[in-house]
């Protein structure tokens, strides 16, 4: 019995560790999808109902830099911030490219988050910074961050983001005056 004793946590710790794990728990069952549980699209459904998914894992040459893919009305693509992701968009003159970023998961919202257009060639570039602002705040309760720019040329534009947020996100680009 002494040897069993030996081997018992004290009260408090051993109160601590289940606490800490009902949360886990807790967390864990609160962020399942409610498509796992079989309770239709929600959000994430209307974000990409209609679209094909593009894995976005190309080289496609552009601006002596590569996007990993072009995206059209009819695609999107994920992935994971923190890092960068880098697309294709055509548009004809004068159109808006709409960026849109539907956030699956949010971490952490991070400091600093940047969206970049980049006319054809890319002698011109238009920026739109977060400065610090939360993105997952902006986005609200519909979990999109729409951020638009109205371009001047016809082609192929870069479009990059970048961001320090910790969270997973799926991306379409529309384009306004087609």
């Amino acid at each position: 019995m002494k040897g069993a004793r030996n081997r018992r946590r004290p009260h408090g710790v051993a109160e601590r560790s289940r606490r800490r794990l009902r949360e886990r728990l807790h967390y864990l069952l609160l962020s399942i999808p409610l498509t796992a549980l079989g309770c239709g699209g929600g959000a994430f459904g209307n974000f990409t109902d209609g679209l094909d998914l593009d894995r976005c894992d190309g080289t496609f040459p552009v601006c002596e830099s590569t996007a990993g893919c072009v995206l059209t009305e009819t695609t999107y693509t994920e992935g994971e911030f923190p890092g960068q992701r880098q697309v294709i968009v055509n548009a004809p003159a004068g159109a808006v490219l709409n960026v849109e970023l539907f956030f699956v998961e949010q971490n952490a919202a991070g400091l600093d988050t940047e969206i970049r257009w980049h006319e054809p060639g890319c002698f011109e570039t238009y920026r739109w910074l977060s400065d610090g602002e939360d993105v997952f705040r902006r986005a609200g309760e519909s979990r999109v961050l729409a951020v638009s720019q109205q371009v001047r040329e016809p082609g192929d534009h870069l479009v990059e983001i970048f961001s320090d947020a910790v969270a997973t996100y799926r991306l379409r680009v529309r384009v306004d005056g087609l």
